[in-house]
């Protein structure tokens, strides 16, 4: 970890960290009772995805890859353990990815491209939302999102370890940046996921 890595961290931390508020919120939603379909907030969020997990689509081999030195990738020879995490993730969360792909490439270059199909929440499950995408349907769930964010979680947490062990033995635990930044790991975030509370927390961060 140097200076110039710490600091070109924040705005991936502060990313992920907003990402992990809307679907917090979005595990609370009713589709039935609620005056907002969070539709925006899913489309934020497959938008934030690619930019907190560098993959991109190879033409040639039809596969999901990463590139080197795309994202956060520039910093894998001093963050070594990231290149793997990062593979794992990808492995691991495979075709939910390739949805999120799809989704993004077309709303971000032809927003219209993207038609809102459906929404559906129940008592006992979360979200799912349904978009046509070059009249191909695809839907996108609580579960699949949850568990690719849980695991980025764990990832960012092992950052700010690595940030705050720097920052301690370089005597700048006390600065306001690293104090912002480390104040909290993301796997408080899965405890969240995890308790029997995540919908009860998810409504009473929307608006009334």
């Amino acid at each position: 970890m140097t200076k110039e890595i710490a600091n070109a961290l924040f705005v991936y931390l502060e990313t992920l960290y907003n990402l992990n508020q809307k679907l917090v919120k979005l595990c609370g939603i009713d589709v039935i009772d609620d005056f907002e379909s969070g539709e925006k907030d899913i489309l934020d969020m497959i938008q934030d995805v690619p930019r907190i997990i560098p993959y991109s689509f190879n033409k040639i081999t039809q596969k999901l890859e990463f590139k080197e030195r795309d994202g956060l990738l520039e910093y894998q020879d001093s963050i070594l353990y990231l290149k793997d995490n990062y593979e794992q993730i990808l492995s691991e969360n495979y075709d939910f990815l390739d949805k999120i792909r799809k989704i993004r490439n077309k709303y971000e270059h032809k927003m219209h491209g993207v038609k809102y199909k459906s929404s559906g929440s129940g008592s006992l499950s979360l979200f799912d939302y349904t978009f046509m995408v070059e009249n191909e349907s695809t839907e996108i769930t609580a579960g699949s999102f949850i568990k690719l964010i849980k695991s980025v979680n764990c990832l960012f947490s092992k950052i700010v370890y690595d940030i705050s062990k720097f920052a301690y033995e370089n005597q700048k635990e006390d600065y306001a940046y690293y104090r912002r930044i480390t104040r909290f790991y993301f796997t408080d975030f899965n405890k969240i996921y995890d308790n029997e509370i995540l919908r009860i927390v998810g409504k009473i961060m929307k608006k009334f």
